[in-house]
């Protein structure tokens, strides 16, 4: 015969600290419902404005492209002149995209190939200590290295090539830098570490004919 089913009071209701919680925790949402309720309503409001910026520099990021693209054209068909001014509109409209990052990149090569070291240091340097889009690292790194050389500032020189090394996003542009910094470091003296650069890059798989017969010929050059 089944038992009757016991009758839970209010006062073992009362006594229950799972139940109370739930209430306490009910009143106090219905206490402070207005609160709550403008919280809710600026938090709404929060992720609309996000949702509107981030659209916003969708479609930002978007024109940045399409205009880096027609400047890239441009720079391909040998228009230098149009290629310079889109590159520099770019920078200016579009700051702090990745378009206007590679831009500079480009701005900052156009200006080395002319002979403007000064302006061409400006923007490549800007280039590399942004580090964002990495692909272009290692051929800022000896653009660089090769104007502080050109001024007379081997030290200087050296830092970018380190830096280009430690950036460098495949195991040949890590060889190319390394080279070049032995090539660098020969023409201060240092035949030891040279030596141990071009050893190194010997002793490594897939090197190029050019990069063997680089560290080959810094060999040579070194007495004994």
């Amino acid at each position: 015969m089944l038992k009757p089913k016991k009758e839970i009071t209010r006062k073992e209701i009362q006594r229950d600290p799972f139940l109370e919680t739930i209430d306490q925790t009910q009143s106090h949402l219905q206490d402070n419902k207005s609160v709550y309720m403008k919280i809710g309503a600026g938090l709404i409001i929060f992720l609309l404005a996000f949702n509107v910026i981030a659209n916003k520099r969708s479609k930002l990021s978007m024109d940045a492209n399409g205009a880096l693209g027609q400047a890239l054209i441009a720079l391909d068909r040998g228009d230098l002149s149009n290629a310079q001014f889109q590159l520099e509109t770019l920078m200016s409209k579009y700051e702090d995209t990745e378009s206007a990052e590679i831009a500079g990149y480009h701005l900052g090569k156009l200006y080395y190939d002319s002979g403007n070291s000064k302006d061409a240091k400006i923007y490549l340097n800007q280039y590399l200590n942004d580090q964002t889009v990495d692909i272009m690292v290692s051929s800022t790194a000896l653009m660089l290295a090769n104007i502080s050389e050109k001024d007379g500032n081997a030290q200087e020189a050296l830092s970018f090539l380190d830096k280009g090394i430690k950036m460098s996003i495949d195991t040949h542009t890590h060889r190319i830098l390394t080279l070049e910094k032995a090539k660098l470091i020969l023409s201060q003296g240092d035949e030891e570490q040279t030596k141990a650069l071009a050893k190194g890059v010997l002793s490594e798989k897939n090197v190029t004919p050019v990069q063997k017969q680089v560290a080959e010929e810094l060999l040579g050059k070194i007495s004994g």
